[in-house]
């Protein structure tokens, strides 16, 4: 996740940097081909083997000049600088935060998407994903902007099948995925097919994704992973795991590997297939998929997905978790959860959750260089999901008050104090804190307001909700 200040070409044109790429390696190759063909032939126009000696020697002067510039320009290492966006879906019932650093590496290659998807394909539906790249950052920032419309492309197609929404979400989550790394491989136009092997872009450059789909009809949470990002929902603290990591030496991914004429080498800590990647699941990597005997499914290492489907309670006591691995080097899904859990009790907001959770899991330094594991890129989403009684489907309890009943706040939401008149009422005043569900006393909110201090009980007239804006970035040292 980086900044972005200005339209990219990867923003008005996803495919643009393939096609550039494609160009930078084709260009070259001609070049030496012509050269060839006019000490022997002489048949080429002379304007086109011009053409493609200066467009070979551009793209070479820029490789050349970005590859210096990088090395001169390098940032801080290790870069603790977070990048967060926040934003709320359903009226403001979901409120959610991505947080991401670079921290230890050269470069940012995580990607994520948060979205409301489209209500004529699933009725009441939310994707947030983390994807998660490896040798550039190409694949994950291609397959983060192709994702959320391959998953409405596959939905429609899944309509016909099912007039289950679970259903569908599940069918399309398990087709979307492979679905786009189909497309990586062909490429825009087809150039990838003619880019093959060792010349296509996405050679040796790769993702995990992990897609959390939450489905608001069946009040679960579909999640869909290949690689080693995770989800879980945190519980009343307690860390509830939504993904299992892919590693090549996982009993069923190395058998697949084998079968397919790989390998498995163990590489100090880690285990690699071919002694190159250390997942047996990723987008991308074509290197690894190029036995044209098997199928995709049956590749050293695949596209296709795990799918696990867990009923969520929502309110302020679940929250959803979305994470790439950088998290988990250090850390157990626990271990995030003990992080997490009492910030989120104590009122923080998500955002800064979310940049002390990152910090927490960065690996510390001693002259320069890191003492302990967690070197990775780090994005997390978190994500507040309304309780039942938003009136979004089955009331917890029927015989309770609910928030959306007393005064359309739902819990979560932030809120200000303002206009309390006793003299205890008068401190509150001005103080931001979170709404935990509806109080005790008829017709009042029980919200927080301050680290360490017991919930207040406030009617709506006196609260004002602080609206975050989907889509809203901030930068945070």
């Amino acid at each position: 996740m980086a900044p972005r200040g200005f339209m990219s070409l990867g923003d008005a044109w996803p495919w643009g940097p393939f096609v550039f790429a494609c160009l930078g390696r084709a260009l070259p190759v001609l070049s030496l081909l012509f050269f060839f063909e006019g000490k022997v032939l002489g048949l080429v126009p002379t304007l086109l083997r011009s053409v493609c000696f200066y467009g070979a020697a551009t793209f070479v002067a820029t490789w050349c000049t970005r590859q210096v510039l990088s090395s001169v320009w390098v940032g801080p290492t290790p870069d603790l600088q977070v990048h967060s966006e926040n934003g709320t879906f359903r009226d403001g019932s979901v409120s959610w935060a991505a947080c991401g650093m670079r921290g230890w590496r050269e470069a940012m290659e995580d990607e994520h998407v948060a979205s409301q998807l489209a209500r004529d394909v699933f009725q009441d539906a939310l994707l947030f994903a983390v994807l998660d790249g490896h040798g550039g950052s190409e694949v994950s920032s291609l397959a983060s902007k192709l994702l959320v419309r391959e998953l409405e492309a596959s939905g429609r197609e899944c309509m016909g099948k099912s007039d289950s929404q679970p259903e569908i979400i599940s069918e399309a989550l398990s087709q979307t995925l492979p679905r786009i790394d189909a497309k990586l491989m062909k490429g825009s136009v087809g150039l990838g097919r003619i880019m093959s092997g060792s010349l296509h872009p996405f050679a040796a450059c790769g993702s995990t994704a992990v897609c959390a789909a939450v489905d608001f009809v069946s009040r679960e949470v579909v999640v869909a992973n290949i690689g080693d990002s995770r989800a879980l929902l945190i519980r009343d603290g307690k860390a509830v795991a939504l993904s299992e990591d892919h590693k090549p030496e996982n009993p069923g991914e190395r058998s697949r590997i084998r079968a397919a004429g790989g390998q498995v080498v163990k590489m100090g800590p880690c285990h690699r297939v071919d002694g190159n990647l250390n997942l047996s699941r990723a987008l991308g990597d074509f290197n690894l998929k190029a036995n044209a005997d098997l199928p995709p499914e049956k590749q050293k290492v695949i596209a296709f997905p795990d799918l696990t489907r867990t009923p969520f309670k929502g309110g302020p006591q679940e929250l959803l978790l979305v994470g790439c691995d950088g998290l988990f080097e250090r850390c157990s899904n626990q271990d995030i959860a003990d992080i997490v859990w009492p910030r989120l009790k104590s009122g923080m907001a998500l955002t800064r959750i979310g940049t002390e959770l990152l910090h927490a899991c960065c690996a510390r330094s001693c002259r320069g260089r890191p003492i302990e594991e967690g070197t990775d890129n780090e994005t997390v989403i978190l994500v507040q999901l309304p309780a039942a009684s938003d009136g979004s489907g089955d009331l917890a309890d029927a015989n309770s008050p609910t928030v959306s009943s007393v005064s359309g706040f739902f819990a979560g939401n932030r809120v200000r104090v303002h206009g309390l008149e006793s003299e205890e009422g008068q401190r509150l005043n001005g103080l931001e804190g979170l709404v935990e569900g509806p109080s005790t006393s008829p017709g009042r909110l029980s919200v927080r307001v301050s680290d360490g201090e017991p919930c207040k009980s406030i009617k709506p007239e006196n609260l004002v909700k602080l609206t975050e804006v989907s889509g809203e970035k901030d930068t945070i040292s």
